[in-house]
């Protein structure tokens, strides 16, 4: 092949490229009315179709339709949200959702009497160990008192002799002491 027939091959691929293309089934517009009264077309009525003015893309932000739908509109006149009517959607939701308010009502209202009578029960439980803790308390304080009084005592029959050590029983004394112990023993006797 030669270089003017590969130029000419570019050239016809590059003309179908950027021919016009038929449209087999031209788009329908839609005809419709903002709440304010302008007449507006939109392509379809879902996210992805295109809202226009006067054949002018429409100016982007929400836009509020006859019906009470409201359009939220991108760039070029693109539809990116749609929104029915909140209030009109909440009236039709009512009926419906009344009988499942009721039923969790009366639910949380068991749940509630339920819990009342399982912390009452706790209340009395927790009260009797209360009177329980303050009766061991009152003992406790006696034991102690006894148990500090044999303490003083045992601490008093300590330090005091009772007599004179047995002379058979070593101690820590002295021998000497021992025996002068024994003679006093012997002349007093």
């Amino acid at each position: 092949m030669s270089a003017k027939e590969i130029i000419e091959k570019l050239r016809l691929t590059f003309n179908e490229l950027v021919a016009p293309v038929a449209v087999a089934n031209p788009i329908q517009l839609m005809d419709a009315t903002l709440m304010d009264g302008t007449a507006i077309q939109i392509t379809e009525l879902m996210v992805g179709g295109v809202v226009t003015i006067d054949g002018v893309p429409a100016p982007i932000g929400e836009h509020e339709l006859s019906d009470g739908t409201y359009i939220v509109v991108g760039d070029n006149g693109v539809i990116t949200e749609i929104k029915t009517d909140v209030v009109t959607e909440a009236k039709k939701m009512q009926p419906k959702m009344q009988p499942m308010a009721d039923e969790i009502g009366n639910k949380f209202s068991a749940f509630e009497s339920a819990a009342n009578e399982k912390f009452a029960s706790y209340e009395s439980k927790f009260s009797a160990y209360e009177q329980r803790f303050s009766d061991y308390e009152v003992r406790l304080n006696k034991a102690t008192q006894v148990i500090e009084g044999l303490l003083n005592l045992t601490q008093t029959l300590a330090e005091t002799p009772t007599g004179i050590p047995d002379a058979s029983v070593k101690s820590s004394s002295s021998f000497a002491e021992e025996k002068k112990s024994k003679s006093y023993d012997i002349l007093f006797s």
